[in-house]
């Protein structure tokens, strides 16, 4: 990637955007806050996350973005028929969970 910022932290730039929480909400939304692999509701046991079917890193390849600019002006990183909601156990089973994200141990929102 040309530049001075790196893909990586073009991506967690692009995920703290106020677009991405946007983004977020309108899957989990349109998702009723439901697992669409097993069914699981958000709740107290159990946290959802929207997932990119098509992971934000591969779009970035994809179109070439290399800017948080050029990312925001990208109708398909912002598509929510590209996003689905998936508990924590079956969005760390996706290809498209981010190898970063494996392992590690995080503190998590729960949405109400």
């Amino acid at each position: 990637m040309n530049g001075s910022i790196s893909r990586t932290e073009l991506i967690r730039l692009i995920r703290r955007l106020d677009e991405y929480e946007e983004w977020r909400r309108q899957v989990f939304i349109r998702d009723r806050f439901t697992c669409q692999h097993c069914g699981a509701r958000n709740g107290r046991k159990r946290v959802i996350e929207a997932d990119h079917i098509k992971s934000i890193s591969d779009l970035v390849s994809e179109f070439g973005i290399t800017s948080v600019e050029t990312a925001l002006k990208c109708p398909a990183i912002w598509d929510i028929n590209n996003g689905r909601t998936l508990c924590h156990s079956c969005h760390e089973k996706t290809e498209s969970y981010p190898t970063n994200f494996k392992g590690v141990s995080r503190k998590r929102k729960v949405l109400k």
